[in-house]
């Protein structure tokens, strides 16, 4: 779709690691034994471990960030590293150091087990040396961790391509990698590559295939996608045009809060935060850039 769009969403700009359901993990319930009767390197696992991480214990559930229980995680992870536990453990002390608002100390020990080659360290550690301006070296660690099929890394390595992150923009390699984070279930690899696909700037236009990416991601949680594919249906691009298909699509981002869906499901009510704002002047909205630890 080029200039004159009526699409609210036209890119994902920042590198997100607060990206949910990148990989879905089934949780595996948590033993029996008391936490007191786990060793240190055992309960910063049970208390810190993150669900982006394919190297953790999955003998416990992941912890989401807004979990942790720093008192406690932050005791076992300290000790468990004290110990000389490996670069999975250190990971974790550096997710809760930097839950605990440590970020000093959180990059210093994402350092350290980036060093021992865990890959969402890598990553994390990649966002933080970007935040000061190292995009090259930032650049290498999503490389190197991309290399070991970490599905963060692949994103952000499309990021990093289509914006031109330490490295010279390339709309084909940044499609690449957006794809290969959607074929591992990550919504916002499909969301981006199909604004890609739409907006045809950097990669030939084929809305056919923008439409199918928009509904992988749509289907997968992304209100974005579910706002841009309504779109698609209202006006028949890159499919017949099916009103009432939209009108779904519209009402599940709008059921998710998102405001322009509910003024487009709703135009007579002249309560809601778009009503009579045109639809090309929402195109500015993008996430927030965050380090978060994941």
């Amino acid at each position: 779709m080029k200039n004159g769009t009526s699409k609210r969403i036209s890119a994902i700009n920042a590198i997100l690691l607060t990206v949910v359901s990148l990989l879905s993990i089934a949780a595996i319930a948590i033993p029996s034994a008391h936490a007191s009767a786990l060793l240190p390197a055992d309960q910063c696992d049970a208390e810190a471990g993150s669900e982006h991480d394919l190297q953790r214990n999955m003998a416990f559930r992941p912890v989401a960030t807004e979990d942790i229980r720093i008192g406690i995680a932050l005791s076992a992870c300290r000790e468990a590293y004290n110990q000389g536990s490996g670069p999975r453990q250190t990971f974790e002390l550096a997710r809760v150091l930097h839950a605990a608002g440590q970020r000093g100390q959180a990059m210093a020990m994402l350092e350290k087990a980036a060093e021992g080659n865990h890959a969402v360290a890598m990553v994390n550690y990649a966002v933080m040396l970007g935040e000061r301006g190292d995009h090259a070296a930032e650049f290498a660690l999503y490389q190197k961790a991309a290399a070991t099929g970490n599905i963060l890394a692949a994103y952000n390595l499309g990021v990093a391509y289509r914006d031109g992150i330490g490295t010279s923009a390339n709309g084909e390699l940044a499609a690449q990698w957006f794809e290969r984070a959607s074929v591992a279930k990550d919504n916002l690899g499909a969301f981006n590559l199909a604004v890609m696909l739409d907006e045809g700037t950097q990669i030939p236009e084929d809305n056919r295939k923008a439409a199918q990416f928009y509904k992988l991601a749509a289907d997968r949680g992304n209100i974005y996608a579910m706002v841009n594919l309504g779109l698609m249906l209202e006006s028949g691009e890159g499919m017949a045009a099916d009103a009432a298909a939209a009108t779904v699509m519209f009402a599940k981002a709008a059921a998710k809060g998102d405001a322009f869906a509910q003024g487009k499901i709703a135009p007579q009510i002249g309560t809601t935060a778009t009503a009579g704002i045109d639809p090309s002047e929402q195109a500015s909205l993008v996430a927030t850039k965050t380090s978060r630890l994941k």
